[in-house]
Parts: C-alpha cells; structure tokens; sequence
C-alpha cells in the first residue's frame, strides 16, 4: 500500500507540474484549461500546486511565458492554506520571488504585476510582518516598482486582514503600525502608519 500511495503521490506531482507548465502554452485555449484546473486542484491540494508554482517560478519571466497565471494560481493556493499548513520560510521565497520580478521590470500595470501583487497580499493575509517586512526592503531609494509596492500595501489595507488585533499586529525595528480600523486599545499597528507614509510621499 505504502509504494501505490507513493506512486499516486509522484503521479500526481508530475501531472501538476504539466498543468502549471502548460500555462505558458502558445493555444490560449490550452492556458485557459490549465488554470481552471489548477484553480480547482488549489483548494484541494494547495501545498502541491505551490511547490510546483515556486518550480517554474525561479527562473522569472526570461524563462517562463506566463507568470501573470503562475502568480494568479499561487495566490490562490496561499489563500487556500490551513493556518498549520504555512511555512513562513516557504512564504518568504514566494514573496521575495514576486517582489524581485517586480523590482527588475519598468512596466506599469501590467497583468503579471498585478498577480504578483495578489500573490503578496494572500501572503499577507497569513504573515503580515512578513509581507510588510519584504515590501518596505524595497521602499527606500529609487525604484521604477515604487508605485507598485506602495499599491501593495493600499490594497492590503483594502484586504479583510484586520479581523483580529493578531492578523494586523505589525512591528519592526524600524517602523511601528496603529491600524485604524481596530479599537485604540488595542496593539494594531499597520493602517494608521500605511495613511502616515502615503503623507510623505
């Protein structure tokens, strides 16, 4: 039983990673197939479809044709996560990979900008220090992404992410947070600061 599970499993892998591959096909139909069925194995199987995302993924837009929808169906897989299913570790590699494309492009706007940016904000959803942390490295000093990471953070604002003083607790050693949607008492230290730093800019 033990080795059928395991070939099930393999079996299953390799057949994500197809459909995350074809993604990038020429026939949109092909693409338009593949992300319906990720998106449907994603609320099944969120961790498998992750790591074959973060697959493809490494290599960037040079390698990979579409990671508007690699970003998309990440996003959709960390949204789907079970509180004890999340790796910090692992989340932090998809935001740095997010946010490195994002950094190293001069487009505005663009389609994959804005699922890199979905993917950011379901990381959030889980680890908001984490997501802040990543996106304030690349706040400071000229960046063509700035406007991009400062619509991250209103759209994190934006998000339901401030149900609980613990989802939107924020602190670090350089900035601190008061969220403004969460009574004074208590320790919610994002929203108000996010309002602060829109100010000067």
């Amino acid at each position: 039983m033990a080795s059928s599970s395991s070939g099930i499993s393999i079996a299953a892998s390799e057949a994500v990673q197809v459909l995350v591959s074809s993604l990038a096909d020429e026939s949109s139909t092909v693409r338009q197939s593949s992300m319906a069925s990720l998106k449907d194995i994603a609320t099944l199987n969120p961790l498998l479809v992750l790591d074959c995302c973060y697959t493809v993924s490494r290599g960037g837009r040079r390698r990979f044709g579409n990671m508007a929808g690699v970003f998309q169906v990440s996003a959709l897989g960390v949204s789907a996560l079970k509180e004890g299913d999340v790796d910090p570790s692992f989340m932090a590699k998809l935001a740095k990979i997010a946010t490195t494309e994002m950094i190293s492009s001069k487009e505005l706007n663009a389609d994959w900008q804005r699922a890199a940016a979905g993917l950011l904000v379901s990381i959030g959803s889980h680890l908001p220090d984490l997501m802040i942390e990543e996106i304030f490295l690349h706040l400071s000093g000229p960046s063509s992404a700035l406007p991009a990471m400062v619509q991250i953070l209103a759209d994190f604002a934006s998000a339901n992410v401030h149900s609980t003083t613990e989802r939107c607790a924020f602190s670090s050693f350089t900035y601190s947070w008061k969220c403004a949607r969460c009574p004074s008492t208590d320790i919610c230290k994002w929203y108000g600061h996010f309002k602060s730093f829109l100010r000067v800019l």
